[in-house]
């Protein structure tokens, strides 16, 4: 094999090996600069709608769901 792929093979490891090493030192540096350290959660909505329990199934009566009161039926 002559030099020539031997530098190509050898710039591509490189760049396979390093460049996800190299991206995650860019994130960690760019988290590192948050004041606080971690994400900001909106505090405007506390409860999310799309998670539902069984009693709000229960209380909504498949409502909207073109559903006959009883469960699997369509």
């Amino acid at each position: 094999m002559g030099t020539g792929p031997l530098i190509a093979v050898n710039v591509m490891l490189l760049y396979i090996i390093l460049g996800p090493v190299l991206l995650f030192a860019i994130y960690v540096l760019f988290d590192s600069l948050d004041p606080t350290g971690r994400m900001k959660k909106d505090s405007a909505s506390e409860k999310d709608p799309a998670l539902w329990t069984s009693d709000d199934i229960d209380a909504n009566g498949f409502e909207g769901m073109c559903l006959d009161r009883r469960r699997n039926q369509i």
